[in-house]
């Protein structure tokens, strides 16, 4: 008798076993950026980017004051993994400067298959000094469908854009519904792979008419 409970009790150990590890959370492992990612955002500091005001003949730079990076540790109801959080600041040649953060994805609200993809994205809120942010870019940039969340979104992908008669490749548009960091309107973004944003578009309240535009006239960049 009790041999036979011994061998009951063995047969149902792996699946009590099986049990209690599928009631703790789940590692899912790190997620990182990427070089893929990075070659939009990530640069040396001291490298920077002149732009000129097509209306006013204006110019102005920025340059790169920081990049960090760090992995953090996420622990939801149902799971756990680490994910890389990043930070980078540029300094402006007029006054003040930009401070960019990522935003982390809460993943016990996207309980589907596909939960993860959204991990694998990072937003990215841009403020200036004092004033409230907007979504300027998000990465790894998709190149077939658009992406964002709050206020701003990826619209497109451009194999190749001309801007000042130099041509840049692999550039991705990001739209703002209502930028707080330019008076509150209708915005542009163009970011392009390994160089950084090469042009920003202002446009009038609903109407879209075209108000105004920085282009990169000038650059220096280390990655």
């Amino acid at each position: 008798m009790k041999v036979t409970k011994l061998i009951l009790l063995l047969s149902l150990l792996p699946f009590i076993l099986t049990t209690c590890k599928d009631d703790e959370p789940q590692y899912l492992g790190e997620y990182r950026l990427g070089a893929e990612g990075e070659a939009y955002i990530k640069f040396e500091p001291g490298s920077y980017w002149v732009y000129e005001n097509d209306m006013t003949g204006e110019r102005d730079s920025i340059v790169m004051d920081y990049y960090r990076s760090e992995m953090r540790p996420f622990q939801g109801l149902e799971r756990e993994y680490y994910r890389e959080h990043i930070e980078f600041g540029w300094k402006k040649n007029t006054a003040g400067s930009y401070r960019s953060y990522c935003i982390h994805p809460f993943v016990d609200l996207t309980p589907d298959a596909t939960w993860h993809e959204s991990v694998r994205s990072w937003y990215f809120y841009t403020s200036p000094e004092a004033a409230s942010a907007g979504t300027i870019v998000s990465v790894p940039i998709n190149k077939d469908i658009s992406n964002g969340i709050a206020n701003g979104y990826q619209s497109s992908f451009l194999d190749s854009l001309q801007v000042q008669g130099e041509w840049y490749y692999d550039v991705a548009v990001f739209e703002v519904d209502n930028d707080w960091i330019w008076d509150s309107k209708p915005t542009k973004y163009y970011w392009a792979k390994t160089v950084g944003l090469v042009k920003k578009e202002q446009f009038k309240h609903q109407s879209g008419e075209y108000v105004q535009g920085w282009h990169l006239i000038k650059y220096q960049v280390t990655q």
